[in-house]
């Protein structure tokens, strides 16, 4: 190996001249090409060093930390505990592995190795033959096979079964094991000291030597990459030595302390205290900004990002910049662009805000035209299709820059305006020029100027643009939009004064798209307007930049930041065909920390425009900075990711969750196949939290949500990532999720989660086969008992009948006195009813009454049994028995109730009079939405205090102006009178075709018996 060993040291000797000044200079010139996103314990980080990282089957990203484990789903960190023992050192991770089975292997520091099952439940403990070694590196082989070093040797694990390995005795002297590494070709790599050694035949074989400690990373093109120090080398299995060169650092004696390829071929590596650096054989050797010098771990997800692990400044995500924020540069500040354009040469032209004239070049802004002959403010820039370049000024007049000569427009050649704001060149080369003075609209065409007449009373002008037919439309700042005749400007009526106007963009198929102040945006097309806004998903309601990519995505910018939406989207919902829109928003994932668009109610001198370049870039000015868009590196394909389950809760209490080696017998597995869920029918509150992984872009993911047997379709899950429900019947179940990345399409399949909601005991079947078996007997007994008691009075019938002849005469003469009036008076009834009789409807009409009222006394008399029982004077069976009423009342409708109920009830006690008219209120509120709202569905919501109980049910129905003039007056009447004898409140909120809401509260007595009011009037539950 010596001369091996002399040949590594010459090739790194004659790169080294030859790299370091490249080293040094070219990883820092021009914008950086990397955007980097950080994650701290503020955002939910256990630990700002973090020692491992690894991204698991189901697309968890596993994050190690000193404090402990946690899993990331690209929005939220989720601690996960998985010690055996109470020590601290357990909780110290210094490795993760993901197993081929999808399980995790955690290798701690100056601890064992612990794996967690593929179910994230159960945790694999030690040996007994490792259990007290101390691991210092691991590797998983692509058999299955888990290799492990510690400082005196090497171990296998293979089906369970630990094996000590023999041939290593010869390397002990050979310093401390750095790492494993498995090539291409599954031949195993293993670094002791300052010796590579390739495992062959049973043994370890010495490849190459380095100078410090060495760090491995397998190649695909095969091999392995060696960093040691500030060396890049690699070596393939056949003892071929190429060496790549050095990277230098700030700090000298920082080292190498990670090596990862990524999926491009390109070599990351990690330092102590120098940093992160990315090396392709291209372009060589890069540095790549990080929240912290000290890296400790890297991981590329299967998205193409790669993950930092720094040692202080929390989690990196790095990956292709795709928003840049350009300015120009002046000492340490960054002036922003407010005016911009681009030439027939490709070149980029702006106005900053110092007023100066600037032009991009090699990537950065400078001053241009520095011998130009205007010494006022620039104001705005203009490039027309002749490659002539136009720069407006306050109180300097129109200046033209084209073949190398300057041309000027002053008040000498009629130009009358002072300060101008912005500058339009038009198809046929007509130069409009729009200024801030009365007469703030002037047309150039053949070098003469011609004055466009202004409405009265005059306005500000805005906006101007021209569309695809030639007209040139302008917006004053009332939000009057208008065309240019001949005569002057003309309203366009049809969009008169809708809102503030911000902005006018065109498009190719004769749309003219205007961006509004606060109303959103809108659409003139073929003489229609049409206007959407954040009701129908827009994520802003200030537009105040817009720009087509030609990729069929519109992009707009506004006070919240820029987002895009498709183009045929926002089609069919100006022309009504969907009720809702998908944004795509840009903000912190993108770098855009501070994103509010620039606009011309920001700055009252500048008239911004948002514009494509050649190249598909977009330049959207911001009030801060020119943001640069590259739409191709932000492209992301529409694969739906898998919706997880994350957690299901019962009444606050956790019932299953997605693993957990803290987990409970009593809480479910939700990783477990085929898993169904028991809910007892007394439950009040259940929740689902859901997730789905896309760790690239994570707010971009949509959720819906369906529970099968209660909801009639999808539900957007517009907030959040959870749904919840409260209590539903007793059934069976399936709650489905779905999920999509921006417009995308969702899941082919949805994630289902089955559950039962068991019923009451009496709602059970061996309960009423018991009450029919009990009613059945009861009814024999009774027969039974009848028929003994007739052979008893028959018996004593037989006694007594030699008294009947004396009792004959008595009953005679009572006959005669007084069942005879009796009959006289039923007499009298029935000619009355006779004289009354008309058809035979009326009889039956009557004898359905005497039915109707019978069950009507039956139902009453179950009611007040139940309003005076004492056992019922408790506000719990109060809210039980109305809710459960409410439910089978609208249940029997083939209405849908949604119930909202306390998790919590105050232990309050209410009288019988209370509770008589309370629940007396509710039924009648019922009774109006089944017979009169025609309503699809119903909430009823109960919330209660210490001091009060305040009962809502909001219906969603046709509504009314006013009361009707029949049965519907006198029962809200009734409602109001029954509260206000109990010292209760009423309330009704309804609109025609708005539904209609009832609310009534009722305070608990003080103790000398007079109500206490706790919610103020107007006051709803909702």
């Amino acid at each position: 190996m010596l001369p091996l060993t002399k040949s590594l040291s010459a090739l790194r000797f004659r790169a080294g001249l030859a790299l370091i000044l490249i080293c040094w200079a070219a990883p820092f010139c021009g914008r950086a090409a990397w955007f980097t996103r950080t994650w701290q314990t503020d955002d939910g980080l256990p630990d700002n060093e973090v020692t491992a990282i690894a991204q698991g089957r189901d697309g968890y990203l596993w994050v190690g930390t000193f404090v402990g484990l946690a899993r990331f789903d690209g929005l939220h960190f989720t601690r996960f505990p998985y010690t055996l023992s109470s020590s601290n050192a357990d909780e110290e991770v210094a490795e993760l592995l993901p197993a081929r089975d999808g399980g995790l292997w955690i290798r701690t520091h100056g601890g064992p190795i612990i794996g967690l099952e593929p179910d994230f439940l159960s945790v694999i403990p030690p040996k007994n033959t490792l259990q007290s070694l101390r691991v210092v590196a691991a590797i998983q082989d692509k058999t299955g096979c888990l290799w492990i070093a510690t400082p005196d040797s090497i171990w296998q694990v293979r089906n369970g079964q630990a094996s000590r390995l023999t041939g290593y005795s010869g390397m002990m002297s050979q310093g401390f094991p750095s790492a494993f590494a498995i090539d291409n070709d599954d031949h195993l790599w293993f670094a002791k000291g300052n010796g590579v050694f390739i495992y062959r035949n049973g043994r370890f074989e010495l490849v190459t030597r380095t100078p410090y400690k060495a760090h491995l990373a397998a190649s695909r093109s095969g091999g392995v990459w060696i960093a040691d120090g500030k060396q890049l080398i690699k070596c393939d299995g056949t003892a071929q030595i190429h060496d790549y060169g050095s990277f230098s650092t700030v700090d000298i004696h920082a080292g190498t302390t990670a090596i990862m390829e990524d999926h491009t071929g390109a070599v990351w590596i990690g330092t102590s205290n120098g940093g992160l650096f990315r090396h392709t054989e291209s372009s060589g050797f890069e540095k790549v900004e990080t929240s912290h010098p000290d890296i400790l771990s890297l991981c590329e997800d299967r998205e193409g990002n790669i993950w930092v692990g720094t040692a202080g400044g929390g989690l990196d995500r790095i990956n292709t910049r795709g928003v840049y924020l350009e300015g120009m540069e002046t000492n340490s500040s960054l002036v922003t662009i407010q005016s911009i354009c681009e030439d027939t040469n490709g070149a980029m032209w702006g106005v900053d805000q110092n007023s100066s004239l600037v032009i991009r070049k090699d990537g950065q802004w400078v001053l241009a035209l520095p011998n130009a002959p205007w010494t006022n403010a620039v104001e705005c820039v203009a490039a027309d299709q002749n490659g002539a370049i136009w720069v407006g000024t306050r109180n300097g007049g129109l200046y033209c820059w084209h073949n190398g000569e300057f041309s000027h427009w002053g008040a000498d050649k009629g130009l009358s305006i002072r300060v101008i704001l912005d500058l339009l060149p038009s198809a046929s080369g007509d130069l409009w020029i729009v200024g801030e003075d009365p007469d703030g609209l002037q047309c150039l065409h053949d070098g003469q100027l011609r004055f466009v007449r202004m409405p009265r009373p005059w306005q500000r002008i805005v906006a101007a643009a021209e569309d695809a037919s030639g007209n040139i439309w302008v917006s004053s700042e009332p939000g009057a939009l208008m065309r240019v005749e001949e005569n002057g400007l003309k309203v366009e009526m049809s969009v008169k004064f809708q809102g503030p106007i911000l902005y006018l963009y065109p498009t190719t198929d004769g749309s003219l798209w205007i961006g509004y102040e606060g109303k959103g945006l809108g659409r003139l097309k073929d003489g229609v307007f049409s206007r959407i806004s954040s009701e129908q998903g827009l994520s802003d309601d200030y537009i105040s930049q817009i720009v087509d990519d030609r990729d069929g995505w519109l992009w707009l910018g506004g006070e919240r930041g820029i987002f895009k939406v498709r183009r045929t989207e926002l089609e069919m919902a100006m022309n009504g065909k969907i009720a809702h829109v998908h944004c795509i928003n840009y903000g912190k994932n993108e770098g855009l920390f501070s994103a509010a668009a620039d606009s011309s109610d920001a700055n009252s001198f500048v008239l911004p425009h948002a514009i494509r370049s050649r190249d598909g870039r977009l330049w959207i000015p911001l009030r801060k900075a020119l943001a640069v868009i590259d739409p191709n590196i932000l492209r992301v394909a529409q694969i739906p990711p898998p919706v997880l389950l994350s957690q299901v809760t019962m009444d606050g209490k956790t019932i299953a969750s997605y693993g957990g080696a803290a987990a409970t017998p009593e809480i479910a597995n939700l990783t477990a196949p085929d898993i169904s869920l028991e809910l007892p029918p007394d439950y009040r509150h259940l929740e689902f939290n859901f997730t789905a992984i896309n760790l690239s872009v994570p707010e971009d993911i949509r959720f819906r949500y369906q529970l099968v047997g209660f909801d009639n379709g999808w539900i957007q899950a517009e907030e959040g990532r959870s749904a919840s429900y409260s209590r539903l019947l007793a059934g069976n179940y399936q709650f489905h999720v779905e999920a999509r990345l921006g417009d995308g399409p969702w899941n082919d399949t949805p994630t289902t989660l089955s559950f039962t909601v068991a019923p009451f005991f009496w709602q059970t079947w061996w309960f009423r086969t018991a009450v029919i078996l009990f009613f059945t007997s009861s009814v024999i007994a009774v027969v039974r008992y009848i028929l003994f008691r007739h052979m008893q009075t028959e018996m004593r019938r037989l006694e007594q009948r030699a008294q009947l002849d004396k009792e004959r005469a008595r009953i005679a003469r009572d006959l005669h006195d007084d069942l005879g009036c009796s009959l006289n008076k039923v007499a009298l009834t029935l000619d009355m009813t006779q004289r009354q009789i008309e058809s035979s409807q009326v009889v039956n009409g009557k004898i359905q009454d005497c039915s109707d009222m019978v069950r009507q006394v039956a139902r009453s008399v179950d009611e007040i049994v139940w309003a005076i029982n004492p056992r019922n004077d408790s506000l719990r069976y109060l809210v039980d028995y109305i809710s459960q009423f409410a439910v089978e009342f609208l249940h029997a409708a083939d209405i849908p109730c949604r119930v909202d109920l306390p998790d919590d009830l105050p232990n309050c006690v209410i009288s019988p009079e209370a509770r008589h008219n309370l629940f007396l209120v509710l039924k009648e509120a019922l009774n109006n939405i089944v017979r009169h709202a025609g309503a699809g569905e119903v909430q009823l919501h109960i919330a209660a205090t210490a001091e009060e109980i305040a009962i809502a049910i909001k219906d969603n129905g046709r509504g009314f102006e006013r009361p009707p003039d029949n049965a519907t007056r006198d029962g809200l009447r009734n409602m109001r009178q029954r509260m206000d004898e109990i010292g209760g409140r009423f309330e009704l909120k309804t609109n025609p075709g708005a539904g209609t809401e009832v609310a009534f509260f009722y305070s608990w007595p003080h103790k000398n018996g007079e109500p206490k009011h706790a919610i103020s009037a107007g006051r709803t539950p909702a």
